[in-house]
């Protein structure tokens, strides 16, 4: 939450000088990112993300 809420605060002067179309564009670009990452976390859970975690690691340890 920090982190976004510092972001923020370093885009809106930035963002301020620029016309309505450019940002605009900067709007559904955002948006358009948000639902990619989105798209990609769909259907996994903790669990899953656990066990690909383990299985790299194992086949890792053995070497080959």
């Amino acid at each position: 939450m920090t982190k976004s809420l510092t972001a923020l605060a370093l885009v809106i002067p930035i963002v301020a000088g620029c016309n309505g179309a450019f940002l605009g564009n900067i709007v559904v670009l955002g948006i358009t990112v948000g639902i990619f990452f989105a798209t990609l976390s769909l259907g996994r859970t903790a669990e899953a993300a656990r066990s690909t975690a383990d299985a790299s690691t194992s086949t890792a340890s053995r070497g080959g």
